[in-house]
């Protein structure tokens, strides 16, 4: 009978699982990151210059070395005949062992470089005196190369000791060849301290590499601060909290996404809030216009057949002021679009007389025009126009058939920039103090207003609007039974620089 251990089936599921849980954390989290496989990839880069750079390098530095060995070469040569033909120049009559005692005795070779003297093809002595046994006096290349009568250069494999480079210059005393010198060097032993400098060369330069690679991981995370501050701010941001931003601290690329990336919240907030308050708006104002249609249209069959017309008038009139409170609400939402202006270049003048003209219509009130500016300016003159015909409506449900009503414009050059000043001016109650920074809120109406019925209480909300859109300001000058002055302060041209300050504006 075969027994199963359940605790061991157990144990070995939950190792593979933990296994597999770790292994997909590592894939996940630490190979998955950005700065990790920056690093990978700049860890092969290196790997693949250094791995190519060595055996150039090496190459080079051999033959570096082998065409020093052959300049040594030379330079022995020369020295031995200088010497040959300063003994000779000297004295009549010289041997071959003097001119090579001479030579020999003062002349020390380079490491690895061997000068050997042979007179009759037989060895006479050498410099060093110790001699490797593959270039001994017995040696089969000496004793060959001895018997030489001429220049010879080359190079033969020793199996112990490599590669040996030989040159001979025979010695020539009255026409006739007495001895020759023969000059040896074993590259083998010169390549040795190269390989072994390269290979110290090698192991710093790795060593360099692993410190460049630890420390372009700390370096990289820190240029990657910003991608993990978005992620991190991108992981807390909801649809009831869009106020998270990313540091915009440096220069640069990241530094750009940053502040692209809290442009595009501000954006986005800006639209959360704008949605929000459209909601808000229509929800509050079209609930009552909604109820008193419908209780009236629920009551009409306890109406008389007299009365009955005069309970649709009523809801027809609320139908239309909900139209209009959508129309103005859209408007309000559409200004805050980068399309909403259309921007023409228009006469200040013929604009002013154009509006002028319009306004008359709008009730039997004391119509003036105080000032009619001349020039061009850059607008839209359509949201122009919407404007100062609210800022019109508004001063006409604020005054009585006597009072004055007047509209004007100037251009203004007391500032840097050129400006000009459109204004709508009125005799009638007045803007309490209190009430003059509220009323350009949405909804809201002053204190002592005659129309608390009539409109939508949206009309300075629109013109502010509009005004903004033209990067411009409102001014309003009231005392409470002596009229008010709105005034639009706007551009003549609308720069570009002006826009983004504008954009920055809303969103604030």
């Amino acid at each position: 009978m075969k027994f199963v251990s359940i605790d061991s089936d157990r144990k070995s599921s939950e190792g593979k699982r933990f296994s597999f849980c770790l292994k997909k954390s590592l894939t996940n989290t630490f190979f998955g990151e950005t700065r990790t496989r920056i690093l990978i990839w700049y860890a092969l880069l290196t790997s693949a210059c250094v791995g190519l750079s060595i055996p150039i390098f090496t190459h080079l530095v051999i033959q570096q070395v082998d065409e020093r060995v052959a300049e040594d070469f030379e330079d022995e040569i020369l020295a031995f005949k200088n010497c040959v033909k300063l003994h000779l120049s000297e004295q009549k009559e010289m041997d071959s062992k003097h001119i090579f005692d001479h030579f020999l005795i003062k002349k020390v070779p380079g490491d690895k470089t061997f000068l050997i003297a042979t007179i009759q093809g037989k060895f006479y002595r050498s410099s060093p005196l110790s001699l490797p046994d593959s270039i001994s006096g017995t040696s089969a290349l000496i004793q060959e190369l001895s018997q030489t009568h001429q220049t010879m250069e080359g190079k033969i494999f020793d199996p112990e000791n490599g590669d040996i480079l030989y040159h001979t210059e025979p010695l020539i005393i009255n026409r006739k060849v007495t001895g020759v010198l023969i000059i040896a060097n074993i590259l083998a032993g010169e390549r040795e301290e190269v390989i072994d400098t390269i290979f110290i060369v090698v192991r710093v330069l790795w060593l360099s590499v692993v410190f460049a690679l630890i420390l372009a991981w700390f370096i990289s995370g820190r240029v990657l601060r910003p991608i993990q501050s978005l992620i991190k701010t991108a992981h807390s941001i909801s649809e009831t909290d869009l106020s998270q931003r990313i540091s915009e601290s440096g220069r640069g690329e990241m530094a750009e996404l940053a502040k692209t990336f809290n442009q595009m919240m501000e954006r986005l907030e800006k639209a959360f809030i704008t949605h929000r308050h459209l909601v808000n708006d229509v929800s509050h104002e079209l609930r009552t216009p909604i109820a008193i249609i419908q209780g009236n249209l629920e009551s009409l069959d306890y109406y008389t057949p007299e009365e009955r017309p005069e309970i649709i008038k009523l809801a027809l009139e609320e139908l239309s002021r909900m139209t209009r409170l959508v129309e103005d609400l859209l408007l309000l939402a559409r200004a805050e679009e980068p399309n909403f202006l259309i921007l023409e270049t228009v006469e200040l003048a013929e604009l002013t007389q154009a509006i002028y003209l319009k306004i008359q219509g709008l009730g039997k009130r004391n119509w003036t025009l105080d000032a009619v500016g001349t020039g061009k300016i850059n607008v839209d003159p359509q949201r122009l126009t919407q404007a100062i015909i609210n800022l019109v409506r508004n001063a006409v449900q604020h005054t009585q058939e006597n009072d004055i009503i007047a509209i004007g414009s100037c251009i203004d050059n007391t500032s840097n920039q050129p400006k000009f000043r459109f204004w709508v001016r009125d005799t009638g109650v007045g803007i309490p103090r209190a009430d003059q920074h509220r009323i350009f809120q949405r909804f809201e109406r002053a204190e002592n207003s005659q129309s608390s019925s009539e409109g939508t209480g949206l009309g300075l909300s629109i013109v502010t609007a509009i005004t903004e859109s033209h990067a411009g300001s409102i001014e309003l000058d009231s005392q409470l039974g002596e009229g008010a002055t709105f005034t639009l302060v706007l551009p003549i041209k609308k720069s570009r620089n002006q826009s983004i300050h504008l954009q920055d504006k809303e969103l604030q």
